[in-house]
C-alpha cells in the first residue's frame, strides 16, 4: 500500500469532486439511548456520520496524510482483506466501520473516538480537551437529535451525496432496518414537524456555543467538542436542500462556529 510514511484515512468518497461528507464521530458515544428507539436504528443513525471529526482533528494538529476511499457496499471485505480485526462482537454495529486510520508504523484504529484518543496521545500539540465535560455533553444530545431528524438526513444521503455504486446497497439495508424504503421514510417523516421536534435539541448545542461568548464550545479555543459539531454541519451543508441554511437559521451561533472552523475544513480529501 502507497503512503507507508503518512497516516491513511479511510473514508467513504461522495458525488463528483471525491470529498468527505460524513462526519462520524456520532457512533462514539457508548452511552445507552435516553431515547424509546432500537439500539441497532441508532446505530444506523450515527453512522450518518463517518470521518469528519478525524479528518478535522488531522488538520487541526497538521499531520499528514492521505485519503484511500471506500464504497459503503466495500467497507467490511476491504478492512478484512488488510488484516484489520474486527470490533468486539454486538448486535448493534458491524465488525468494520469507517473511519478507520493506518499509522505508519502499521497499527489500525477505527471509529473517530478512538481515533481521537490515539491521535492525541501520538501528537498532544495542540491539545482537544478530549475528556471535557462538554464532549460528553455532545454525545449524549446526540441519539436525541438524530432520531427525529431521520427522515430528514437518510433519505437524502442517497439521494444527493452517494455514488451510484453504493447507492443500492444504502437503499436495501436503510430500509430494512427502518421497515419503510426510503422514499417513504422522506414523505413521512422529513417534514417540518420532525424540524419542529429537534429544535429544542438544536437549542441545546447552541446553547453550550453561548456559554463562553463562543464560536467554539470554549470560546476562542477550538476543542473535540466543536469538531464533533462542525462534523455534522459538515454533512448538513453537503445534503443540500436547505438543511444547513435552516438550522443555522434557527441558531446563528452554528454559522459563527463553521465559518470560525474554515481553515480546518479546506482539505477534504
Amino acid at each position: 500500500m502507497s503512503g507507508d510514511q503518512n497516516i491513511i484515512l479511510f473514508d467513504i468518497p461522495s458525488k463528483g469532486h471525491c470529498a468527505s461528507w460524513s462526519p462520524n464521530t456520532w457512533k462514539s458515544s457508548n452511552r445507552p439511548s435516553p431515547l424509546p428507539f432500537y439500539r441497532t436504528k441508532l446505530y444506523v443513525l450515527i453512522t450518518l456520520l463517518p470521518s469528519f471529526p478525524a479528518r478535522l482533528l488531522l488538520n487541526y494538529k497538521q499531520i499528514p496524510y492521505i485519503t484511500q476511499w471506500t464504497e459503503l457496499s466495500k467497507i467490511d471485505p476491504h478492512l478484512r482483506s488488510l488484516g484489520i480485526p474486527p470490533k468486539p462482537s454486538s448486535p448493534y454495529s458491524p465488525p468494520y466501520t469507517l473511519p478507520t486510520i493506518r499509522f505508519p508504523d502499521g497499527n489500525y484504529v477505527m471509529d473517530s473516538k478512538n481515533i481521537a484518543a490515539s491521535l492525541e496521545e501520538k501528537y498532544p500539540s495542540p491539545p482537544i480537551h478530549l475528556d471535557s465535560p462538554q464532549v460528553a455533553k455532545i454525545e449524549a444530545l446526540l441519539p436525541q437529535l438524530l432520531v427525529p431528524m431521520r427522515g430528514i438526513l437518510i433519505p437524502k444521503i442517497g439521494r444527493t451525496l452517494l455514488n451510484q455504486e453504493s447507492v443500492p446497497y444504502f437503499h436495501e439495508t436503510r430500509s430494512k432496518t427502518f421497515g419503510m424504503p426510503l422514499d417513504q421514510m422522506d414523505r413521512e417523516l422529513g417534514g417540518d414537524a420532525q424540524w419542529e421536534e429537534a429544535k429544542p435539541v438544536i437549542r441545546e448545542f447552541a446553547a453550550l456555543l453561548e456559554e463562553n461568548g463562543g464560536p467554539f464550545v470554549f470560546g476562542a479555543e477550538v476543542s473535540y467538542a466543536d469538531f464533533i459539531l462542525v462534523g455534522a454541519l459538515c454533512l448538513f451543508k453537503k445534503l443540500g436542500e436547505g438543511v444547513f441554511e435552516r438550522v443555522v437559521e434557527m441558531e446563528p451561533a452554528f454559522s459563527a462556529l463553521y465559518e470560525a472552523s474554515g481553515k480546518w475544513l479546506e482539505k477534504d480529501d
